[in-house]
């Protein structure tokens, strides 16, 4: 494959937000600044009776196929 073959891919690269919270809440998003992600990272768990408590940013070349990709399965159980 030469290099023109890969144009088309230039500029998808993007940086991927997950804000993680109680009970495996998870919030994912991407965008190509990673400095926008942070500041909305720190909104989301500084807000009053968030049940979010951290994040992450980090670059991923397939972010499209990340954001929809399952974190976790869910199991539901009976108490």
């Amino acid at each position: 494959m030469s290099d023109t073959d890969n144009t088309e891919f230039i500029g998808t690269e993007h940086f991927v937000l997950k804000v993680y919270g109680k009970h495996n809440l998870m919030f994912k998003t991407k965008h190509k600044d990673p400095d926008y992600l942070k500041k909305v990272g720190e909104e989301m768990i500084s807000q009053k009776d968030t049940d979010y408590t951290h994040y992450e940013v980090h670059f991923n070349s397939e972010a499209n196929e990340e954001m929809t990709h399952p974190e976790t399965l869910l199991h539901i159980t009976l108490d």
